[in-house]
């Protein structure tokens, strides 16, 4: 839930990977049909997203909004991490490049979704996103906000050790990468490029965000908690 100041005490969860080119039909299938779909019916998840860009590194974006950070670490989430069903063996083998930030979240914008999306993943440990996004929604996040085709900001403090938990699903992943200290994320409903455009054009005098790894998404699918379907009997 947003206060009014704008603070969130909700989890979030966002995964940047890409998958072997023989496995890319599989993924989208396994991704849409069963993970997406399994993962929102965990207690406290409230939506995933998958996200692609071809010229983005990782080029796939995946995220997962929750009620709050405790259910990233919740015996249920636990146990389907532990509990992978044999699709998910088969199809989390094609991961390469995978970066898992489970997170707080620790501010986010008034506004709605849009269908591009951009990351900017900061890896300097010494980041302190609560100090960092008390000062930043009184700086370049009104101007962000208020150019053309910028829907939202939201600002998410990785946890380590959540992050990090050597579950069954993780030890099957081959050549996973470090996940960031804090990510920024910023829904549009313009192009990718007016959408980096505009953070560029924000962020121009601040380091920690000019330096940050910036990549941009368009929306693949999505699915809310309350839109999953029973299953069948």
């Amino acid at each position: 839930m947003i206060t009014e100041s704008g603070h969130q005490h909700g989890g979030i969860i966002v995964i940047w990977n890409d998958i072997v080119p023989e496995g890319r039909d599989n993924f989208l299938e396994w991704h849409s049909r069963e993970h997406i779909p399994e993962r929102v019916g965990i207690p406290g998840f409230l939506r995933g997203q998958r996200w692609f860009d071809a010229t983005s590194a990782p080029q796939y974006l995946t995220v997962y909004d929750t009620t709050g950070p405790e259910v990233l670490t919740s015996a249920a989430y636990l146990e389907r991490l532990n509990a992978p069903t044999p699709w998910t063996r088969r199809s989390v083998a094609d991961f390469r490049n995978a970066s898992r930030a489970a997170s707080r979240l620790v501010w986010a914008s008034p506004g709605g979704d849009g269908g591009v999306a951009l990351t900017a993943r900061v890896f300097d440990a010494d980041a302190d996103a609560d100090a960092l996004a008390g000062a930043w929604r009184a700086s370049w996040i009104p101007a962000l906000l208020a150019m053309p085709g910028v829907a939202c900001v939201r600002i998410a403090a990785t946890s380590v050790a959540a992050s990090r938990v050597e579950t069954a699903e993780r030890k099957a992943r081959v050549g996973d990468l470090a996940e960031p200290a804090m990510t920024v994320l910023v829904d549009g409903y313009s192009s990718a490029a007016t959408l980096r455009t505009a953070f560029e054009t924000a962020v121009r005098d601040l380091p920690l965000l000019r330096t940050a790894r910036v990549d941009t998404y368009s929306l693949q699918f999505s699915l809310s908690a309350s839109l999953r379907p029973e299953p069948k009997e």
